[in-house]
Protein backbone atom coordinates (compact mmCIF):
# COMPACT_ATOMS: atom_id res chain seq x y z
CA UNK A 1 0.00 0.00 0.00
CA UNK A 2 1.33 3.47 -0.49
CA UNK A 3 0.37 6.86 0.81
CA UNK A 4 0.11 10.28 -0.01
CA UNK A 5 -0.52 13.91 2.08
CA UNK A 6 -1.85 16.49 -0.06
CA UNK A 7 -4.54 19.57 0.21
CA UNK A 8 -7.08 20.80 -2.06
CA UNK A 9 -5.47 23.41 -4.58
CA UNK A 10 -7.70 26.23 -6.19
CA UNK A 11 -6.82 25.29 -9.37
CA UNK A 12 -9.39 21.76 -8.29
CA UNK A 13 -12.27 23.55 -7.22
CA UNK A 14 -15.68 23.79 -9.49
CA UNK A 15 -17.80 26.69 -8.91
CA UNK A 16 -19.23 25.42 -5.81
CA UNK A 17 -15.73 25.59 -3.97
CA UNK A 18 -15.41 21.57 -3.94
CA UNK A 19 -12.92 19.42 -5.98
CA UNK A 20 -14.37 18.68 -9.10
CA UNK A 21 -14.99 14.75 -9.99
CA UNK A 22 -12.29 15.21 -12.89
CA UNK A 23 -9.78 16.47 -10.33
CA UNK A 24 -10.53 13.50 -7.82
CA UNK A 25 -9.89 11.15 -10.48
CA UNK A 26 -6.39 12.50 -11.31
CA UNK A 27 -5.52 12.39 -7.47
CA UNK A 28 -5.99 9.18 -7.81
CA UNK A 29 -4.33 8.47 -10.86
CA UNK A 30 -1.19 10.58 -9.59
CA UNK A 31 -1.55 8.63 -6.61
CA UNK A 32 -1.21 5.41 -9.02
CA UNK A 33 2.08 6.59 -10.98
CA UNK A 34 3.75 8.25 -7.32
CA UNK A 35 3.63 4.45 -5.97
CA UNK A 36 4.93 3.11 -9.41
CA UNK A 37 7.51 5.39 -9.60
CA UNK A 38 8.85 5.22 -5.79
CA UNK A 39 8.98 0.89 -6.76
CA UNK A 40 11.15 1.56 -9.70
CA UNK A 41 8.27 0.32 -11.60
CA UNK A 42 7.02 3.71 -13.14
CA UNK A 43 6.78 5.21 -16.61
CA UNK A 44 10.35 5.13 -17.52
CA UNK A 45 10.83 1.90 -16.50
CA UNK A 46 7.48 0.52 -18.64
CA UNK A 47 8.75 2.36 -22.00
CA UNK A 48 12.36 0.82 -21.59
CA UNK A 49 10.49 -2.67 -21.84
CA UNK A 50 7.74 -1.05 -24.62
CA UNK A 51 5.27 -2.00 -22.28
CA UNK A 52 2.65 -0.05 -20.50
CA UNK A 53 -0.60 -0.26 -17.75
CA UNK A 54 -3.81 0.78 -19.65
CA UNK A 55 -7.04 1.75 -17.99
CA UNK A 56 -9.93 -0.80 -18.81
CA UNK A 57 -12.42 -0.14 -16.02
CA UNK A 58 -13.06 2.63 -12.84
CA UNK A 59 -15.76 2.54 -10.41
CA UNK A 60 -15.75 5.40 -8.02
CA UNK A 61 -17.48 6.17 -4.71
CA UNK A 62 -17.75 9.58 -3.80
CA UNK A 63 -19.10 10.43 0.13
CA UNK A 64 -17.39 14.18 -0.06
CA UNK A 65 -15.65 16.03 -2.17
CA UNK A 66 -12.67 18.10 -0.72
CA UNK A 67 -13.12 22.02 0.34
CA UNK A 68 -10.48 24.04 -1.29
CA UNK A 69 -7.31 24.05 1.31
CA UNK A 70 -8.75 20.82 3.00
CA UNK A 71 -5.93 18.46 4.07
CA UNK A 72 -6.26 14.82 2.70
CA UNK A 73 -4.66 11.21 2.56
CA UNK A 74 -4.96 9.27 -0.57
CA UNK A 75 -3.96 5.24 -0.88
CA UNK A 76 -3.42 3.00 -3.35
CA UNK A 77 -3.21 -0.45 -3.03
CA UNK A 78 -2.58 -3.57 -5.59
CA UNK A 79 -4.91 -6.34 -4.69
CA UNK A 80 -5.26 -8.87 -7.54
CA UNK A 81 -3.04 -9.85 -10.90
CA UNK A 82 -4.84 -12.09 -13.08
CA UNK A 83 -3.17 -13.11 -16.86
CA UNK A 84 -2.43 -9.71 -18.02
CA UNK A 85 -5.22 -7.93 -15.82
CA UNK A 86 -4.33 -5.62 -12.80
CA UNK A 87 -7.09 -4.65 -10.08
CA UNK A 88 -5.90 -1.04 -7.77
CA UNK A 89 -7.93 -0.21 -5.03
CA UNK A 90 -7.72 3.80 -3.54
CA UNK A 91 -8.65 5.99 -0.90
CA UNK A 92 -9.17 9.44 0.18
CA UNK A 93 -9.69 10.31 3.71
CA UNK A 94 -9.64 13.63 5.35
CA UNK A 95 -7.92 14.53 8.35
CA UNK A 96 -10.19 13.33 10.90
CA UNK A 97 -9.49 9.60 9.48
CA UNK A 98 -12.79 9.64 7.57
CA UNK A 99 -13.26 8.22 4.17
CA UNK A 100 -14.70 10.81 1.10
CA UNK A 101 -14.58 8.25 -1.61
CA UNK A 102 -13.00 5.05 -2.73
CA UNK A 103 -12.75 3.39 -6.27
CA UNK A 104 -11.84 0.03 -8.05
CA UNK A 105 -9.73 0.08 -11.11
CA UNK A 106 -8.87 -2.32 -13.89
CA UNK A 107 -5.87 -2.48 -15.78
CA UNK A 108 -4.19 -4.40 -18.63
CA UNK A 109 -0.64 -4.63 -19.20
CA UNK A 110 0.25 -4.38 -23.16
CA UNK A 111 3.10 -4.53 -25.54
CA UNK A 112 3.53 -1.12 -27.21
CA UNK A 113 4.98 -2.05 -30.24
CA UNK A 114 1.94 -4.36 -30.98
CA UNK A 115 -0.79 -3.01 -28.47
CA UNK A 116 -1.60 -6.29 -28.10
CA UNK A 117 -1.95 -7.49 -24.02
CA UNK A 118 0.76 -9.82 -22.57
CA UNK A 119 1.38 -11.57 -18.90
CA UNK A 120 3.69 -9.13 -17.02
CA UNK A 121 6.63 -10.42 -15.69
CA UNK A 122 6.89 -11.25 -12.09
CA UNK A 123 9.24 -8.36 -11.86
CA UNK A 124 6.53 -6.29 -12.95
CA UNK A 125 4.06 -6.99 -10.45
CA UNK A 126 6.27 -8.41 -7.16
CA UNK A 127 7.56 -4.67 -6.45
CA UNK A 128 3.94 -4.20 -5.54
CA UNK A 129 2.81 -6.69 -3.64
CA UNK A 130 -0.52 -8.06 -3.29
CA UNK A 131 -3.10 -6.13 -0.28
CA UNK A 132 -6.51 -6.92 1.04
CA UNK A 133 -9.12 -5.26 -1.29
CA UNK A 134 -10.82 -2.38 0.72
CA UNK A 135 -14.69 -2.46 1.84
CA UNK A 136 -16.87 -1.48 -1.63
CA UNK A 137 -19.95 -2.48 -3.45
CA UNK A 138 -17.88 -4.08 -6.35
CA UNK A 139 -19.77 -4.09 -10.05
CA UNK A 140 -20.52 -7.67 -11.53
CA UNK A 141 -19.35 -6.62 -15.21
CA UNK A 142 -16.80 -3.92 -16.43
CA UNK A 143 -19.45 -3.39 -19.14
CA UNK A 144 -21.53 -0.84 -19.08
CA UNK A 145 -24.76 -1.41 -21.17
CA UNK A 146 -25.51 1.26 -23.92
CA UNK A 147 -29.50 2.96 -23.08
CA UNK A 148 -31.62 2.55 -25.86
CA UNK A 149 -32.52 5.91 -27.65
CA UNK A 150 -29.24 7.66 -26.96
CA UNK A 151 -29.57 10.95 -28.52
CA UNK A 152 -25.97 12.25 -30.87
CA UNK A 153 -24.03 15.62 -29.80
CA UNK A 154 -22.17 17.53 -31.95
CA UNK A 155 -18.86 15.85 -32.73
CA UNK A 156 -15.45 17.53 -31.40
CA UNK A 157 -11.95 16.85 -31.94
CA UNK A 158 -8.97 15.45 -29.94
CA UNK A 159 -6.87 18.24 -28.78
CA UNK A 160 -3.23 17.75 -28.26
CA UNK A 161 -3.81 18.73 -24.24
CA UNK A 162 -5.72 15.44 -23.84
CA UNK A 163 -3.48 13.57 -24.80
CA UNK A 164 -0.79 11.76 -22.07
CA UNK A 165 2.87 10.33 -22.18
CA UNK A 166 1.20 7.43 -24.49
CA UNK A 167 0.21 9.82 -27.37
CA UNK A 168 -3.16 9.19 -27.09
CA UNK A 169 -6.53 10.51 -24.48
CA UNK A 170 -5.83 10.54 -20.62
CA UNK A 171 -7.99 8.04 -18.81
CA UNK A 172 -9.69 11.64 -16.82
CA UNK A 173 -9.78 13.40 -19.95
CA UNK A 174 -12.55 11.13 -21.21
CA UNK A 175 -14.15 11.87 -17.83
CA UNK A 176 -13.73 15.35 -18.16
CA UNK A 177 -14.81 15.29 -21.82
CA UNK A 178 -18.51 13.14 -20.79
CA UNK A 179 -19.09 15.67 -17.85
CA UNK A 180 -20.20 18.47 -20.30
CA UNK A 181 -22.96 16.66 -21.03
CA UNK A 182 -24.07 15.61 -17.43
CA UNK A 183 -27.12 17.49 -16.44
CA UNK A 184 -25.92 21.09 -14.65
CA UNK A 185 -27.48 20.11 -10.86
CA UNK A 186 -26.10 16.36 -11.31
CA UNK A 187 -23.83 15.47 -8.15
CA UNK A 188 -21.82 12.68 -8.93
CA UNK A 189 -21.67 10.51 -5.65
CA UNK A 190 -21.12 6.88 -8.27
CA UNK A 191 -19.63 7.05 -11.59
CA UNK A 192 -18.48 3.68 -13.76
CA UNK A 193 -16.05 4.30 -16.59
CA UNK A 194 -15.62 1.70 -19.14
CA UNK A 195 -12.20 2.29 -21.68
CA UNK A 196 -12.65 0.00 -24.91
CA UNK A 197 -10.47 2.13 -27.91
CA UNK A 198 -7.66 4.78 -27.45
CA UNK A 199 -8.48 8.29 -29.29
CA UNK A 200 -5.36 10.22 -30.37
CA UNK A 201 -4.54 14.15 -31.70
CA UNK A 202 -7.26 15.21 -34.63
CA UNK A 203 -10.08 12.05 -33.91
CA UNK A 204 -13.61 13.35 -34.04
CA UNK A 205 -15.29 11.77 -30.53
CA UNK A 206 -18.84 12.27 -30.95
CA UNK A 207 -20.77 11.92 -28.06
CA UNK A 208 -24.25 9.97 -27.18
CA UNK A 209 -26.22 10.47 -24.04
CA UNK A 210 -29.23 8.71 -22.79
CA UNK A 211 -30.51 7.03 -19.40
CA UNK A 212 -30.44 3.65 -18.45
CA UNK A 213 -32.84 3.68 -15.20
CA UNK A 214 -32.37 3.65 -11.63
CA UNK A 215 -30.60 7.13 -11.83
CA UNK A 216 -27.68 6.35 -13.78
CA UNK A 217 -27.13 8.95 -16.63
CA UNK A 218 -24.82 7.78 -19.87
CA UNK A 219 -22.05 9.39 -22.03
CA UNK A 220 -20.51 7.41 -24.31
CA UNK A 221 -17.82 8.52 -26.58
CA UNK A 222 -17.92 6.84 -29.96
CA UNK A 223 -15.62 7.21 -33.37
CA UNK A 224 -17.41 7.76 -36.09
CA UNK A 225 -17.83 4.33 -37.13
CA UNK A 226 -19.80 3.76 -33.52
CA UNK A 227 -17.14 1.81 -32.07
CA UNK A 228 -16.57 3.21 -28.39
CA UNK A 229 -13.69 4.66 -26.97
CA UNK A 230 -15.44 5.14 -23.44
CA UNK A 231 -18.28 4.92 -21.64
CA UNK A 232 -18.89 7.01 -18.52
CA UNK A 233 -21.73 6.19 -16.42
CA UNK A 234 -22.43 8.60 -13.22
CA UNK A 235 -25.46 8.78 -10.82
CA UNK A 236 -26.04 11.14 -7.74
CA UNK A 237 -26.51 10.72 -4.45
CA UNK A 238 -30.28 8.05 -3.84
Amino acid sequence: MYQWKDRARFSEMGEDGRMTLPALMNVFQDCANFQSDSLGVGAEYLTAKKRAWLMNFWQVFVERYPREREQYMVETRAWKFDRFYGQRNFALFDEAGERLACANSIWFFVDTERMRPVRPAREDMEPYGVDPCIEMDYADSRKIPLPENMRREAPFPVRRANLDINHHVNNVQYIRMASEYFPEDLEVYEMRVEYNLAATWGELLVPMVGESGDGWFVVALCREDGKTCAVVEVRGRA
